[in-house]
């Protein structure tokens, strides 16, 4: 490796050749001129480690030659610059022989202070009398707009309390701020090149694709927002709203800023808003002891189903049942209301588990259930599911170390979808009932 150093006592073999005075130098000469150029300037081989420094860059940092010698030149850099550094080396190398991208960044002094620093690579690897790639460094710890200078403001979005993404028109990351880091442990330094869907949820990657797709499409200041979740590395998913912007057209930018901020806390207050709403809606529309429809939401229920099946086209007929349970007030008055509730509510479940899964249930109150039948209302399917509900409601319920005896009467109204009035279909069933019970007196409430 030392035999990279420039040795001020040689002499450039070709100092005689060519016209050009430049090239006529004695190569003491051109080194004096590198340790006194204002720039600092370091030499590294390809895999990053210093094969030599000039004397601006030991004096101004503090370092001694020997020192940094073989080191490698990342360990000099800031942590929060490296994802940045990174990619601008990776872009360096790509590109032989050319200059590289201008990029702003912070060094380490010897005394462990930072130096905000300008920076430009030229890839001369494959030069025979280089043989490593240059570093140039212009010092702007003195200027005073260090507050305009990139590496200033990277920093401070660094420090931002949302994730900062700029990706190419591809989606793939050209720089993330540390948050991505910080807060959801993606390590900067392994995504850059990658397509940004690799941290999000694999759920949402349809969704993200298309909306930066569109983002893409809409051209030059397009923006959209959208919101997708991010998953760390162990699986574990946050939900964030993203902001982008499209800037692929500005020179100083060529790409797409993302903006991501954390909503999962807004996220769970809208999800137990929308579980209290459903519980909310449920108890308007629902008795609470048996989790049937009430009266009002049975009936705006009729009306929807009849609705929708004149909207078809149907034809057939509405069929409503109207039940009513005998014996259970003697229920009520021998064993108390409480004991009369536990009945209403298992006789329920008995009725649920005896209709079919399109009827409709209602417990129009008390003890008085209403069933609006949703699919095959053929009388001989009609007489067959009321002779299945009385059977089921005739088995003894047993309570409290008492069996409660309870029956049901039920009365049925039909009308044609065409025709069919549902406060007519609920008042001809409700009397159907009536005359059912004055057929068996001995059935009784």
């Amino acid at each position: 490796m030392d035999d990279r150093r420039i040795d001020d006592d040689a002499e450039d073999p070709a100092a005689d050749a060519g016209p050009s005075p430049l090239v006529g130098l004695p190569q003491a000469t051109r080194a004096a001129l590198l340790e006194r150029i204002p720039e600092l300037v370091v030499l590294i081989d390809a895999g990053g480690l210093i094969m030599h420094a000039n004397e601006r860059m030991l004096r101004t940092m503090g370092y001694e030659l020997d020192a940094v010698l073989g080191t490698n030149v990342f360990d000099y850099v800031h942590p929060d610059d490296l994802a940045y550094m990174a990619w601008s080396w990776e872009a360096r190398q790509a590109a032989p022989g050319e200059p590289g991208l201008i990029v702003q960044g912070r060094g380490r002094n010897a005394d462990g202070t930072w130096r905000a620093c300008e920076v430009i690579g030229m890839n001369l690897l494959e030069d025979e009398e280089i043989g490593g790639m240059v570093i140039t460094m212009r010092d702007l710890s003195r200027q005073a707009a260090l507050a305009d200078s990139p590496a200033r403001l990277r920093s401070m979005v660094d420090r931002t309390s949302d994730v900062v993404l700029l990706l190419d028109a591809r989606g793939a990351f050209v720089y993330a701020n540390r948050r991505l880091t910080a807060r959801y442990n993606h390590d900067n330094d392994r995504i850059i090149g990658h397509d940004w869907s690799t941290i999000l949820d694999p759920e949402d990657v349809p969704l993200a694709r298309q909306w930066f797709r569109e983002l893409v499409a809409g051209g030059d200041g397009a923006s959209a927002r959208v919101r997708l979740r991010i998953q760390d590395p162990h699986g574990t998913s946050a939900a964030l709203e993203w902001h982008g912007t499209n800037q692929v057209d500005d020179p100083l930018i060529d790409g797409i800023i993302l903006s991501g901020r954390d909503i999962s806390d807004l996220v769970s207050l809208e999800q137990q808003l929308r579980e209290q709403n459903t519980l909310l809606t449920h108890a308007a529309t629902h008795d609470p002891l048996t989790g049937f429809l009430n009266r009002t939401a049975f009936v705006e229920q009729m009306a929807s189903s009849l609705t929708d099946r004149r909207a078809r086209g149907e034809e057939g007929d509405v069929v409503v049942l109207f039940c009513d349970l005998d014996g259970f007030k003697a229920v009520n008055d021998a064993f108390g209301h409480a004991a009369g509730d536990d009945v209403l509510a298992i006789i329920a479940a008995r009725l649920a588990d005896s209709v079919r899964a399109d009827d409709v249930l209602g417990r129009y109150g008390g003890d008085e259930f209403t069933i609006l039948l949703g699919g095959d209302a053929a009388p001989a399917v009609v007489t067959g599911l009321v002779a299945r509900l009385k059977a089921k409601v005739l088995e003894p319920v047993a309570l409290r170390g008492f069996d409660a005896h309870v029956g049901v009467t039920v009365g049925i109204s039909r009308a044609a979808v065409a025709d069919a009035d549902l406060d007519a279909l609920l008042r001809d069933a409700d009397a159907a009932m009536y005359l059912e019970k004055r057929r068996h007196p001995g059935a009784g409430r």
